[in-house]
């Protein structure tokens, strides 16, 4: 399907006109609005979801507002200079479940909220109950994030188990498997999965699990060897080394050469950017003077990092997989958002 278009819009516009109490068609006209940028001349998007919240607090109206909220508008509230979106957002979601929905949309939404917000605890009864009203692998594979998160590894093993399905096409669920059964101590499934996620790394754009992770798994398996090909295999260059210690080790430790190309290849990259903002060049013209006085001296401390790290000998890093693991990002659960086919109404 595709987003509202611009006729669409005005016809919505005529509609309010005539009916200035519509919920659904002021909703239609938020999401045309957030769907059309370049449409906008101020914040129409954020005005009519939260015209339709003062207007009716319904299960659409305050669920709606609250996905704007949560995940639109506290990324540009600073523009407007307002800083309150993601609480605001998570005590409208509240409202919008005291409501008692039929749907699962509301019930997904405030579980995911309270997991962005580590309040996992909180967050698995409303899993429970959004998975009781619809059956989605999705919503199982985020209770066993929880669990793991909570160091309950054992029931996250099961409820990784259950979402690496058929319908795991991303291999999300399968990978948080292989670290759960890192934490279980069982090293010969870890070395399974991160084999048969290995058979089919997708290079330049990829759709499951990357090569990078992989060899995040092999790393564990004290494999550096495979960890590299993994590496390599996906791009080397497609990564800064220093933000994946795991990766850089292992190929430090397997192709010292090639790390020692592509550390001083970052050094240089930097130079120039340096080199770039003192002369004015144009890629920094958007930026004032302040913005590139701090760049700048970012800059300088990275190279200085990296020559560092060149000058020093790597010793193998301690990985927190706490911030490995991956969670099901709920996605766009706007009711009536056509573009995404979704459900029109509670």
């Amino acid at each position: 399907m595709t987003a509202t278009t611009d006729i669409e819009l005005k016809q919505l516009l005529q509609e309010l006109e005539k009916d200035p109490t519509n919920l659904d068609v002021i909703n239609s006209l938020a999401i045309g609005y957030f769907e059309n940028y370049d449409q906008k001349t101020d914040k129409e998007d954020y005005d009519y979801f939260e015209q339709a919240y003062n207007l009716k607090k319904t299960v659409k109206s305050t669920h709606n507002f609250a996905w704007f909220l949560y995940f639109e508008w506290s990324e540009i509230e600073w523009l407007w200079k307002q800083d309150n979106a993601i609480e605001r957002a998570i005590q409208i979601q509240k409202e919008c479940i005291d409501l008692n929905p039929k749907s699962y949309y509301p019930y997904y939404q405030y579980g995911y909220m309270l997991l962005d917000q580590e309040k996992f605890e909180e967050s698995i009864p409303l899993f429970d109950k959004a998975y009781n009203l619809e059956k989605r692998r999705v919503i199982i594979h985020n209770i066993g994030y929880c669990h793991f998160r909570m160091e309950n590894f054992q029931k996250a093993k099961e409820f990784f188990t259950k979402s690496a399905t058929e319908l795991d096409i991303e291999n999300l669920s399968l990978y948080n498997l292989a670290l759960t059964e890192w934490k279980l101590n069982n090293k010969e499934q870890v070395k399974f999965i991160a084999d048969k996620l290995s058979s089919h790394i997708e290079t330049n754009v990829h759709e499951t699990i990357s090569g990078y992770e992989i060899g995040l798994l092999y790393f564990l398996l004290d494999d550096l060897q495979n960890a590299s090909e993994c590496l390599i295999k996906q791009g080397v260059n497609g990564i800064d080394l220093l933000d994946w210690t795991d990766l850089s080790y292992s190929l430090y430790m397997t192709n010292n050469k090639l790390w020692r190309e592509r550390i001083n290849y970052s050094i240089d990259e930097r130079k120039k950017w340096c080199k770039e903002i003192i002369s004015n060049h144009e890629h920094w013209s958007e930026d004032t003077e302040e913005e590139k006085k701090e760049r700048l001296t970012q800059l300088e401390n990275e190279i200085k990092i990296r020559q560092e790290i060149l000058a020093n000998e790597m010793t193998k890093p301690i990985q927190n997989l706490t911030k490995s693991l991956l969670d099901e990002h709920c996605g766009c659960l706007l009711f009536d958002c056509k573009r995404h086919e979704n459900r029109t109404n509670d």
